[in-house]
């Protein structure tokens, strides 16, 4: 990933709840960092939209398509709710608001693509079988992850991952 990146803020209210949504994306026009900011909201509300805000951008780091977090975050159902000064009309939350307005800005935002192909003779490390997935997916046989990110982790003596 690259050091810097384009972002865009969108500012919003719900029922007069103001808010902004900044998203930063990769070189490739892809969402990579999600904030999500209220005015005037209580603690609870700020700390849990900042742990989701950090969650998805983990995700969208990881190789998460923004659709995933779009088709399942889309109407969900709590206060603050109400109409927008938006073409989004009524918003049923402001994750809900948030969901919806990243999936019509960003339409076409899928995971992202593996970086390198698998060589030839690479074995999973942690059940040993070949590998005959793409970069980017989980082991059929075992389900590790350790090719998704940046290549094949090593195990420790301890029999936990190092590495990527």
């Amino acid at each position: 990933m690259t050091d810097e990146w384009q972002s865009l803020t969108r500012r919003f209210a719900i029922s007069g709840h103001k808010g902004y949504v900044t998203v930063a994306t990769d070189e490739h026009g892809r969402p990579v960092l999600l904030e999500i900011r209220m005015a005037k909201a209580g603690g609870v509300l700020r700390k849990l939209l900042n742990a989701l805000a950090a969650s998805i951008s983990l995700g969208l780091q990881g190789g998460v398509p923004l659709s995933a977090y779009v088709e399942r975050l889309a109407l969900v159902r709590f206060e603050p709710a109400g109409w927008t000064d938006t073409e989004l009309g009524y918003a049923h939350s402001v994750v809900d608001y948030v969901a919806r307005w990243l999936g019509l800005r960003f339409p076409g935002a899928g995971a992202i693509e593996p970086a390198a192909e698998v060589p030839d003779g690479e074995t999973c490390p942690v059940c040993g079988g070949p590998v005959t997935w793409d970069p980017g997916t989980p082991c059929p046989d075992c389900g590790d992850i350790g090719l998704a990110a940046a290549g094949p982790r090593q195990l420790d003596r301890a029999g936990a991952h190092s590495g990527a």
